[in-house]
């Protein structure tokens, strides 16, 4: 059986992406009745990736200008109440600006870039967490 490195192992871990108009940390109970905090976008949602999706998109718009701490992803985050919501709504806000500089072609080519940058364009924020 084939040993997995440990950056073998994270760049095929889900990663998790969430966005709306509004982040805001809400108390859940879940059906068995437990409470927890969990971050819910306004007129937004939940998409699931690889974080060698979240890494090729990174380092693409790095190769283009963009500076890889723009980025509102937060690897140690196993908890969304954990995530810092202001510090996401500034990144997001940088990351659009940086986005917007690229040339479009280079954007529109790649998926991830594609879809996040039309999440900013209409106003939203967001973080990626595992």
């Amino acid at each position: 059986m084939r040993a997995w490195s440990p950056h073998e192992m994270v760049r095929n871990m889900p990663a998790t992406l969430v966005w709306g108009k509004e982040l805001q940390l809400k108390d859940v109970t879940n059906p068995s009745g437990e409470r927890h905090h969990e971050v819910i976008g306004t007129d937004g949602g939940t998409e699931f990736l690889s974080w060698s999706s979240v890494e090729n998109a990174k380092s693409l718009a790095e190769r283009h200008g963009v500076d890889r701490e723009a980025w509102p992803v937060y690897p140690d985050c196993e908890i969304e109440s954990n995530v810092p919501l202001e510090d996401a709504r500034k990144r997001s806000d940088a990351l659009r600006i940086a986005l917007e500089g690229m040339d479009s072609r280079v954007v529109e080519e790649d998926y991830w870039l594609r879809f996040i940058l039309r999440l900013l364009r209409d106003g939203n924020s967001f973080f990626i967490m595992v």
